[in-house]
């Protein structure tokens, strides 16, 4: 209902079209207040909803940010890790170094230290050695779990195994296992 119409409804020059049978001015009135009140609630509760979808996709979009800031820093590291490499590699196999002798080669070679490498081959083997600790998680699941066979062999044998892998690939991420 617009402004003119509800003016002329007030003034009683005009009827609103959806104006029930014996419905008295005051219940009108009421019931398209009713209605207003119920759109704003639900109106309202969709903006709640939006409101949470923004809020987690603003939370989504940091945690991508962070995720990627990390990433540059480590492209960045292994790039500078790579050029320090093929410095190396280039004085070392440059036609004037053919007078080095072999084990001083080897010795440049094992002397050159690739941390980033390091670190990230060491998370690689740690994921590996987690995924061989979940083939044995999901075998303990596969076995039939009674009060009476909970300690039986093959039970704590796994469960032995699946500690024994997790503390592997902590000690593989720590850098103290080879």
């Amino acid at each position: 209902m617009k402004l003119y119409e509800m003016e002329g409804f007030l003034l009683g020059k005009c009827i609103p079209g959806d104006l029930k049978v014996n419905e008295t001015n005051a219940e009108y009135l009421v019931r398209k207040f009713s209605e207003a009140e119920e759109r704003c609630a639900e109106l309202s509760a969709r903006l709640s909803m939006i409101n949470g979808i923004i809020e987690a996709a603003e939370q989504g979009n940091k945690l991508a940010q962070e995720a990627t800031e990390t990433l540059v820093q480590e492209s960045n590291a292994l790039a500078a890790e790579n050029a320090g490499l093929k410095s190396a590699l280039n004085d070392i196999l440059q036609p004037d170094a053919a007078v080095l002798e072999r084990n001083h080669r080897v010795r440049a070679l094992d002397a050159m230290e690739t941390p980033v490498t390091d670190d990230f081959l060491a998370e690689v083997r740690a994921q590996g050695v987690e995924m061989f600790a979940d083939k044995y998680r999901a075998q303990l699941t596969a076995l039939p779990t009674t009060p009476e066979n909970i300690f039986d062999a093959a039970h704590v044998s796994l469960r032995y195994q699946i500690f024994d892998a997790d503390e592997f690939a902590a000690q593989l991420r720590k850098g103290g296992a080879a």
